[in-house]
């Protein structure tokens, strides 16, 4: 009898330490901040959020067995939380020094931002110095955006002028461009289509490609401070087995043309 229950004993202990060990290397649940932007991410009326962005995360969640609750914030307080340690991670974030210092990027896009200037001035203006000359004209940004080193100093310099006006995401920026109170927004070929269409912009702007070489590197940023060391290894290997057997490119054409999606792998 006693030897019975030694083994009931064991059992009990095995089995617990295997449930523990379970527990222990379970993938999440993580708190992922979406924002909108363009084919990135948009919501459909009554629906759940569509885009890039959202079936990158399913189809990583799928592979990994990683959970994630995904949601809807602005820029500013993503970035925030992130710096602050009370969030898990965002998507299509921008990897610069500063980030890097709270938050592990897996790269899984690239890209190069534009001046969009809304056409109809009166005066040209085809050049960044034919904007700059003009002390009328104002730039619309989203706040806690970055668009890659030479824009970011050039806005910067805007900004010292008191010509800079910020808003909490794109649907708003490009609007007040449409409306007339600003003159251009910065945006990219991977999300402006959405945003020029919805903002009745599409054929009304002209675009400004000033830097060619400002090219950025975007994916998955997530905190060094909550997110385990091999879930980000999870992630990692998921998204370069994603780019490897073409589901990436397969993600970002189903809601691009075939010459953004391809203009957007990194």
């Amino acid at each position: 009898m006693g030897n019975v229950r030694m083994w009931i004993a064991a059992a009990c202990l095995a089995a617990g330490g295997a449930q523990a060990l379970a527990q222990s290397a379970a993938c999440g649940p993580y708190r992922v901040a979406l924002y909108e932007y363009g084919s990135l991410a948009f919501r459909r009326a009554g629906l759940s959020p569509a885009g890039i962005d959202v079936d990158i995360v399913d189809e990583v969640a799928r592979r990994t067995g990683c959970r994630f609750e995904t949601f809807v914030d602005s820029r500013v307080r993503t970035w925030t939380d992130l710096a602050q340690g009370a969030l898990d991670m965002t998507v299509s974030a921008i990897e610069t020094e500063e980030r890097k210092g709270f938050a592990r990027f897996v790269i899984y896009m690239s890209g190069r931002n534009r001046l969009l200037v809304r056409s109809g001035l009166p005066y040209p203006v085809n050049t960044l110095q034919a904007f700059a000359e003009r002390s009328e004209l104002r730039l619309a940004v989203v706040k806690g955006f970055r668009h890659g080193p030479q824009w970011d100093d050039w806005i910067a310099k805007l900004r010292q002028q008191g010509r800079v006006d910020e808003y909490a995401d794109a649907k708003a920026a490009a609007r007040l461009v449409a409306l007339g109170r600003d003159a251009a927004l910065l945006s990219e070929p991977v999300v402006w289509g959405r945003i020029l269409a919805d903002s009745k912009l599409d054929g009304r702007v002209d675009i400004i490609d000033a830097f060619p070489g400002d090219n950025y590197a975007a994916g998955f940023a997530l905190s060094r401070a909550r997110v385990r060391e091999d879930d980000t290894r999870k992630i990692q290997d998921a998204i370069a087995a994603m780019r490897a057997d073409g589901t990436l490119y397969k993600i970002f054409s189903a809601h691009l043309p075939r010459a953004e999606a391809l203009s957007s792998m990194p």
